[in-house]
């Protein structure tokens, strides 16, 4: 009997609490510095300043930190992640910074390693290459010090291996392995109204980037394969299209190809997933599982494009005689994409 009685008492005492809190905003930003206060200094856990700074950037990078700064602060076993304007609003001394997108000349680096602070530094993910082909480039001062800022930080983040093997390879750093820091792309993209999969009216959206590498060609044979299909398939160009845009469009289709040479991130085909749409890729990094997307390597092929399409249609083919729950795929990918997991991913670096 005592203990329904506790129970009773500390459900009121929370639901006072939730309910100050809507009232008083500011409630919660004193609950969030206590608790941020008792995990650092009573428990000893780490605190890692994420840096906003590049908030408003264009494209991936943007939404990378928005979807980051959205989920803050964050603790996940000895870490404790905070925004460095609730850092700097609260006059918390950090232990790391983590700085997605570095604009950072060669003096303030230089500055931070006088201080002996750029060894609790983590950069990236989105520093280099500026150029993929031409990295290291030497007229680029953090690529001709790349190994340098490697050596002297916390550690270089990177969104995938094959980045990761792609730098130390260029760098001869492969010795230095354990100083690359995977964090996974991310979105805090959730979409409520999910579309069911008999009800989008494209069969197939067409991703095409060629940042890197030029596949036009290749695309427009590919192209020409399915528009000679009773499939109905949609181009679209990296950067012509606007958020809105591409939002309404996801939800309309049922596959995408996603024709890009390279990408790093590729937080644009993961807010796409995120509407249930199932994937095809040449990257295997984007592959989250054989129910929602497809490793397609031949799509990378100069001359055997023809493949591909067909392993594609027949792949395509299959799905329209099973009963697709697109709010079922759209679910999984949202877990996978979450930006709670790349906190996760870089905490579990450091122990």
């Amino acid at each position: 009997m005592l203990f329904f009685q506790i129970q009773k008492i500390c459900i009121i005492i929370i639901l006072i609490i939730y309910i100050l809190i809507l009232i008083f905003p500011i409630l919660k930003e004193k609950l969030l510095f206590f608790k941020i206060f008792i995990s650092t200094k009573l428990f000893n856990n780490i605190l890692i300043e994420f840096d906003i700074s590049a908030i408003n950037s264009r494209h991936g990078p943007g939404t990378f930190i928005k979807g980051i700064n959205q989920i803050l602060p964050f603790h996940w076993r000895k870490c404790c992640f905070a925004s460095s304007l609730f850092i700097k609003n609260n006059n918390f001394h950090p232990d790391l910074y983590f700085v997605p997108r570095p604009f950072i000349n060669e003096k303030l680096f230089k500055e931070l390693l006088k201080k002996k602070l750029i060894e609790k530094y983590i950069l990236g993910p989105i520093f280099v290459p500026k150029n993929w082909n031409l990295f290291p480039n030497k007229k680029v001062w953090k690529e001709r010090k790349f190994i340098d800022i490697l050596n002297l930080t916390k550690g270089i983040a990177v969104h995938t291996t094959r980045v990761r093997d792609y730098l130390s390879n260029k760098t001869k750093t492969i010795k230095m392995k354990q100083k690359y820091i995977i964090i996974r792309p991310c979105t805090s993209l959730k979409p409520t109204k999910i579309k069911s999969f008999k009800d989008r009216k494209i069969d197939i959206l067409f991703f095409e980037k060629y940042a890197d590498l030029n596949r036009r060609k290749q695309g427009k044979i590919l192209l020409n394969l399915f528009k000679h299909t009773s499939k109905t398939i949609m181009p679209i160009k990296y950067g012509s299209y606007s958020k809105k845009d591409i939002q309404k469009i996801a939800n309309d289709s049922k596959f995408i190809i996603y024709f890009s040479f390279f990408d790093t991130g590729a937080i644009g085909l993961k807010e796409i997933q995120n509407y249930g749409v199932i994937s095809f890729t040449h990257q295997k990094e984007f592959v989250i599982d054989r129910e929602s997307s497809f490793y397609i390597p031949e799509l990378a092929s100069i001359n055997n494009i023809e493949l591909a399409f067909v392993k594609i249609i027949n792949i395509i083919d299959n799905f329209y005689s099973s009963n697709i729950q697109t709010k079922i795929i759209a679910k999984k990918n949202q877990l996978f994409n979450k930006c709670q997991n790349s906190l996760i991913d870089l905490c579990k670096s450091l122990y």
